[in-house]
């Protein structure tokens, strides 16, 4: 009697690529987080997207103009004359100003993120009470909260990131031309350009996340966040002139400045032939020899103390750290608010 034996072959292993495309798969509340926020993601994506086609042509426009009209022979300059004067002028007119707008309209964006993004992570939930069917499937609160502030962080990051790239490409050919007449240092561009334009963004984004936790109303955590984050943005610049050591440098001339092009001047004032600080002589305004009034009355000199144009990135990653810092004590804040007081 003939008879047929079968045999099972194991399925073969799943490849390299499957098991990563699996390990790389959101899951659980991860993916639930995500797919409440992927049209705030899509959203700002876009927005990206769109800001940084515009300023790479906005930037081949500007240093094509710069290399046609030989604009690099009067860079640097910082009173220019003659066809200098003109050419830096036209170019101003035509590329520098089209530019502010974009710019000025950066400084509102941290607070987008904390107001669209942050206000109503949490509170949303905490008001409707649909946190509590998470809570019930076997998800600590923290674990929640987790969950819930890393996606937005995450969002944050890549779209601001993203923007402030695209501005800073926008921007820098006619900063590095420009000099002190387009100052860096000005709240635009220094709060359009450049990794503080994340730190604020994440910053924001936490200010609105704790207010959420806190306030449990969502338009009220909203409306919290615009008036704290207004604040602390408008704190952060007035610090940040002393993020960074200064420079302390004294001339022996009278008139003028002892800073050099384009730096950022916190206080100056006049010395003597002995190096001393004394106060400057507003009545040799009036006169018709300036020089020789101050000469008269003892002023040989000029101080200033300054951070020059070399400071702009490191007094830029200085004050994104403190944005950090102070989003991570928040987190914090947050933390210890759900251990203590669990909703």
């Amino acid at each position: 009697m003939s008879g047929s034996v079968t045999t099972d072959h194991p399925s073969p292993a799943p490849s390299s690529a499957l098991r990563m495309r699996r390990r790389l798969r959101l899951r659980g509340l991860t993916w639930l987080v995500w797919r409440q926020n992927r049209l705030s993601f899509w959203i700002g994506i876009a927005a990206a997207t769109a800001v940084a086609a515009y300023a790479i042509v906005r930037h081949q426009e500007m240093t094509t103009a710069i290399a046609d009209g030989h604009l690099n022979a009067c860079r640097g300059t910082t009173v220019p004359a003659g066809d200098c004067s003109h050419k830096l002028n036209s170019f101003t007119r035509t590329y520098q100003f089209p530019m502010r707008r974009p710019l000025q309209a950066m400084l509102a964006l941290p607070l987008v993120f904390g107001v669209f993004l942050g206000g109503p992570q949490l509170a949303q939930e905490l008001e409707s009470g649909t946190y509590r069917t998470v809570c019930t499937q076997s998800v600590t609160q923290l674990r929640w909260f987790a969950a819930k502030l890393l996606v937005p962080v995450v969002l944050t990051i890549l779209v601001s990131g993203t923007i402030a790239a695209a501005m800073t490409w926008w921007w820098r050919p006619a900063g590095s031309l420009l000099g002190g007449w387009f100052p860096w240092w000005q709240w635009y561009p220094y709060d359009g350009i450049g990794p503080v334009v994340v730190g604020l963004s994440v910053l924001s984004l936490l200010i609105g996340v704790t207010a959420g936790l806190i306030l449990r109303r969502t338009v009220l955590a909203m409306g919290a966040t615009v008036v704290l984050g207004a604040v602390t943005m408008y704190v952060l610049e007035s610090v940040r002139g002393h993020l960074l050591p200064t420079t302390l440098a004294t001339v022996q001339h009278p008139t003028g400045t002892a800073a050099p092009s384009n730096a950022w001047v916190l206080s100056e004032g006049a010395v003597d032939a002995t190096g001393r600080h004394v106060p400057d002589l507003p009545s040799c305004y009036a006169t018709d020899d300036y020089a020789n009034c101050l000469a008269r009355h003892g002023r040989t000199g000029r101080w200033a103390e300054f951070h020059p144009s070399s400071d702009l990135w490191p007094s830029q990653w200085a004050e994104t750290g403190l944005c950090l810092l102070l989003a991570a004590g928040l987190a914090g804040l947050c933390v210890w608010w759900i251990r203590h007081r669990p909703a």
